[in-house]
């Protein structure tokens, strides 16, 4: 990895630390302003989470995600409309069964994993007796 690869992944782990719940409508407008390039990314079944993002930082947010330093949640999509960005695609209502025909928006929300494993009971905490 790169220097410019580390400084990216810090900026970015720094950037969801600080705002938590992030869409990539935000993340999009802070690290590649209006850039619309001709990528995507997505999960099987014709499902798409963002598109546009110049690679480097598709790379980077995948690489924090894999490394368990992101977490990607289900969002919704008021939390984009807020952040000033939609996809021109229909959102999708619940996770198929088989492939979409069509492509479907699947809006996620980027956390880090201290966020999560901070809200998380502790184990044993709730519902268990001696």
């Amino acid at each position: 990895m790169t220097e410019d690869e580390r400084m990216l992944r810090a900026a970015i782990t720094a950037y969801v630390a600080e705002h938590d719940y992030v869409t990539f409508a935000a993340l999009h407008k802070e690290f590649a302003g209006d850039a619309k390039d001709g990528t995507e990314i997505s999960l099987p079944g014709n499902r798409i989470i963002w598109l546009g993002l110049p690679k480097p930082i598709i790379d980077a947010v995948l690489g924090l995600l894999a490394e368990g330093e992101l977490s990607a949640i289900p969002g919704h999509v008021a939390a984009y409309r807020r952040d000033g960005r939609v996809l021109p695609l229909p959102v999708e209502k619940a996770p198929p069964k088989s492939a979409h025909r069509e492509p479907k928006w699947f809006p996620v929300l980027l956390r880090t994993m201290a966020a999560v494993r901070a809200e998380a009971p502790e184990p044993g905490a709730a519902g268990e007796s001696d």
